[in-house]
């Protein structure tokens, strides 16, 4: 409040180079950019999507406004505008905290920006600078256990694009967990079912823009334990052939695994020495003589 600002489109050529900023000015009076999206509706227009991006300055004599700029790395468009201050309001209120706001820059889905943010005049060491990737859709879920059935949103930022959504196992890499579904970017209702056999801790809603190289958005609500109780300890198998017990979880989990013989006269299962395994993956103990419980 106080401060009176003019901004203005602007070419980023003329602030392009920086200099050294005076001893006197310090590194840390610009901070704290935050971006984010918004939609902007004009009634009888289609929606469009829009940067916000936030910044705060600590004002200062030496600094006359402030240059916000994006760049498209997918199609190297840039785009910048211009903030001046007053010059005789800023002097009376220096060092106090002012916070710049521009949300007029519009973006598409699935757009890879960078944005910049620096002084005018231009100081080399004052300056902030951010990848930002502009996400395609945000999921919303409820999960029906009677059906096995995971209902999910997607936000309606797709615009016309087509968007997949699956469910997926993740380990290095989301591996499949059943076909994934199409939701019609024209098509009002932005929400698929998808059939799940268990709530493990690793499964997750991916989803992506119908379009080459789409950036994957995931979504692994369940590795908190909330869904799932003894299913990552099922699937231990013996074989009597080899000789050999195995147990593969479900998910990568770190244990420690050992093996132990069941003492009919307590009931008590004791440690057999040197059988302990710690491992995130598969544990497999071979030429088992005795009738150990795992």
């Amino acid at each position: 409040q106080g401060i009176h600002c003019k901004s203005k489109p602007s070419s980023g050529i003329f602030n392009s180079f920086c200099h050294d900023a005076p001893a006197s000015l310090s590194s840390v009076i610009l901070k704290s950019m935050k971006i984010s999206t918004v939609m902007k509706c004009v009634q009888g227009s289609p929606c469009t999507l829009h940067l916000n991006i936030k910044g705060t300055l600590s004002l200062d004599e030496n600094i006359r406004g402030l240059e916000i700029c994006t760049l498209s790395l997918d199609t190297q468009q840039s785009q910048c505008i211009n903030v001046r201050f007053a010059r005789k309001k800023s002097k009376m209120l220096n060092g106090k905290k002012v916070q710049i706001q521009t949300n007029c820059f519009e973006v598409n889905v699935a757009q890879h920006i960078y944005v910049t943010m620096k002084t005018v005049p231009n100081y080399c060491e004052v300056k902030l600078r951010q990848e930002y990737y502009v996400e395609a859709g945000k999921f919303e879920f409820n999960v029906d256990r009677a059906r096995k059935i995971i209902l999910v949103n997607v936000s309606s930022s797709l615009q016309d694009q087509d968007y997949y959504v699956r469910l997926c196992h993740k380990w290095f890499t989301c591996e499949d967990a059943g076909a994934f579904s199409v939701i019609k970017g024209k098509e009002s209702l932005k929400s698929v079912s998808l059939k799940y056999s268990q709530l493990l801790p690793c499964l997750c809603i991916e989803g992506w823009l119908a379009i080459p190289d789409a950036r994957r958005i995931q979504l692994c609500p369940f590795k908190n334990g909330k869904y799932y109780t003894e299913m990552l300890w099922d699937n231990i198998v013996y074989n009597p052939l080899t000789q050999t017990l195995a147990w593969e979880p479900a998910c990568p989990v770190l244990v420690v695994v050992n093996l132990c013989r069941l003492m009919k006269s307590n009931n008590h299962c004791e440690d057999i020495q040197n059988t302990s395994k710690r491992s995130p993956e598969k544990v497999k103990y071979s030429r088992v003589d005795t009738h150990p419980r795992l």
